[in-house]
């Protein structure tokens, strides 16, 4: 309907697909205003999910702006009840939170469009990240959280399956092809980010299931991981690679059934064996013959010039997403984009707030491994998920210059959730013990900030 006789269809001056988008949107902030956890969970998709070009726009509203506010709207409307748990979520993001102001010195000394609009992201990504802590408040919700975050995944595997694009390497005489997502994809299109992000949706489809007994919930789940883990060999990425097999060996290392997981493990790996193309495991060897890798080389340029950056600005850095101003291309590592971009304090709390997402989701699986009942179940299996999500990307960090992303702050905001619920959980069954009603304590789990 776009186009009559050849010409593109508009409606009052607009083409039609930016009508549709606006009425999409505007009923889904109406609807993110009246239910502010559905809209969280919007937002969620939004953030994985949304157009990669869409800054400025692709339509005339910043979308996950647009849907920020509505939810922002929704709590006003609940001031008197939203107060203690807003307060109670800045406490917990108070590393993130603390980054964040570094970022904001740092853009303002640094002024460029660039810096302006990675600041509108991740302004728009922080207060998701606190709604988020504030809205889900109960098991159900945790569970409609954690689907929501699969349906992203599963629906950008989609979307690479169903609008295919793709960048060719050459490496030591050979040509490598590499799956990414068409313009118009998502903001993980990018082949580093497209399979990042299927590795992340591999580990909670596949924790997921020890929680998940139905067998239509399972099939469905081993899908989403066959479809993820599809699009991960086509996106062919050394680094999430390293982060996937880094991962899986955590899966083994903590499962319960070490015999029954590592028959699992060996059935994967001969299934990926097969399903895996040449191309892919041919370019995991060229890691030894980094110096006839342009890309490798290109990247060690990068490095450099990161490195001789960061003394110069040590404090503030240059801005965040200036570097290309120094630069051909982005620093593809995320310890020194911080460095140089924002400063090394900064670096210290990207660290810090990777470590927090990491022992929370220890700690929440280890109070919850001490409980029983469906709740201790789901707690056990995101954790493990989540952990396993967190180490993941910040093993990809060292190859990918994810630092100012969602995919960060996001994961381990989902860390910091899950111990909260985990550490409720084991508030709720203490008093219970010398009673008859332990096995219904542990679902009645309140919101985790409340702890």
């Amino acid at each position: 309907m776009e186009s009559v006789n050849g010409k593109r269809f508009k409606v009052f001056g607009m083409p039609f697909r930016i009508i549709v988008v606006l009425i999409g949107e505007i009923g889904g902030a109406i609807a993110a205003t009246i239910s502010p956890y559905l809209g969280v969970l919007m937002l969620l998709f939004l953030n994985f999910g949304r157009p990669q070009d869409d800054r400025p726009n692709v339509e005339p509203l910043h979308i996950p702006m647009v849907f920020t506010l509505a939810v922002s709207v929704g709590l006003l409307f609940r001031l008197a009840g939203s107060m203690p748990d807003f307060f109670a979520a800045l406490k917990k993001l108070r590393i993130i939170l603390l980054f964040y102001a570094l970022m904001l010195v740092s853009g303002i000394l640094h002024w460029t469009e660039l810096s302006k609009n990675r600041l509108d992201d991740f302004s728009t990504l922080m207060c998701f990240c606190v709604m988020s802590l504030m809205l889900v408040k109960t098991p159900k919700q945790l569970r409609g959280y954690l689907n929501a975050m699969l349906f992203s995944g599963a629906y950008v595997a989609i979307r690479a399956l169903r609008n295919p694009s793709s960048i060719v390497e050459h490496i030591a005489g050979q040509e490598y092809e590499r799956a990414a997502i068409a313009k118009g994809g998502t903001v993980f299109g990018n082949s580093n980010y497209l399979a990042l992000f299927m590795v992340l949706t591999i580990f909670l489809s596949i924790t997921m299931m020890s929680f998940y007994k139905k067998t239509w919930q399972r099939i469905l789940l081993l899908l989403v991981t066959s479809g993820a883990g599809y699009v991960f060999f086509k996106a062919n990425s050394r680094g999430a690679s390293i982060a996937l097999g880094l991962g899986m060996l955590v899966l083994w290392v903590l499962s319960k059934q070490k015999l029954k997981a590592a028959v699992a493990l060996v059935l994967l790996l001969s299934v990926a064996a097969v399903v895996a193309p040449e191309s892919y495991w041919s370019r995991l060897s060229t890691v030894s013959t980094y110096q006839e890798d342009a890309s490798a080389m290109d990247r060690l340029q990068l490095w450099n010039i990161a490195l001789d950056l960061i003394p110069q600005h040590p404090v503030f850095g240059i801005g965040p997403d200036n570097f290309v101003l120094y630069a051909p291309n982005t620093p593809h590592n995320a310890y020194l984009q911080v460095s140089c971009e924002i400063g090394i304090p900064a670096l210290l709390l990207y660290v810090a707030i990777l470590l927090t997402g990491l022992y929370a989701s220890v700690r929440a699986r280890k109070v919850s491994l001490a409980s029983h009942g469906q709740t201790a179940a789901l707690l056990q299996a995101a954790s493990l998920g989540v952990f396993c999500c967190v180490l993941a990307v910040t093993v990809q960090g060292f190859t990918t210059g994810l630092a100012h992303r969602e995919i960060v702050y996001v994961f381990v905001t989902m860390a910091v959730m899950i111990r909260g619920f985990a550490e409720n959980l084991s508030e709720a069954v203490e008093p219970a013990k010398p009673s008859s009603v332990i096995t219904k304590s542990s679902e009645l789990v309140g919101s985790p900030l409340s702890t």
